[in-house]
């Protein structure tokens, strides 16, 4: 994944996950950190890398 300056809602696209499910996955991400991007538009790239290596390991549910 390519980490550069974008949204949320581009990010859960490049996760291939819907930005509900995105903003779930978040919740359990360190409140200072939520904190810090709380009412923000866009997301850094090292924040963007933050999210995804936080997210990654989560498993997503397999498709029939």
């Amino acid at each position: 994944m390519e980490y550069k300056t974008m949204n949320r809602k581009e990010l859960a696209m490049e996760l291939d996950i819907s930005r509900s499910t995105l903003g779930r996955r978040m919740e359990d991400l360190d409140p200072k950190f939520k904190e810090q991007i709380k009412g923000r538009y866009l997301l850094f790239e090292n924040e963007v890398k933050y999210i995804h290596e936080q997210i990654s390991g989560m498993q997503k549910w397999p498709t029939l």
